[in-house]
């Protein structure tokens, strides 16, 4: 699924892209919600650092979600487990965590394509074990 959701938050003012540049009109906030509850409805959400990612989720998609996972927090977990040489006090980027396991970087930071890097990253986690 894609959709544009109006936000009210002041950085969607100030870095989003004005409505008229959009092809499709945004939802609003209010209609958005129950979708995104529908859809995440007991399932597991995995994104790169669990706090921000679910705090730009709508609040009924958490609510419906079995559990929100940090790939971030399980690759340092993971790292640590293996022998990966990684700082601990550094942040870890997704592309670096992504170079750490010799997969492929999102040619851009489209948010499809850094989705499937995630997931790609999740699943060579459990490969690793």
């Amino acid at each position: 699924m894609s959709a544009f959701v109006r936000s009210q938050a002041p950085a969607a003012i100030m870095f989003g892209t004005r409505a008229e540049d959009l092809a499709m009109e945004p939802l609003d906030a209010e209609a958005f919600d129950p979708i995104a509850a529908r859809l995440c409805g007991g399932a597991a959400l995995v994104g790169y650092q669990r706090v921000l990612q679910g705090g730009l989720l709508p609040y009924g998609a958490v609510r419906s979600a079995a559990g929100v996972e940090c790939a971030w927090r399980r690759f340092q977990q993971t790292a640590r487990r293996i022998g990966l040489e990684v700082s601990a006090h550094e942040p870890l980027t997704l592309n670096d965590c992504l170079a750490y396991a010799g997969l492929p970087v999102p040619p851009s930071e489209d948010a499809a394509l850094r989705a499937l890097a995630i997931r790609s990253l999740w699943r060579w986690m459990d490969e690793v074990g």
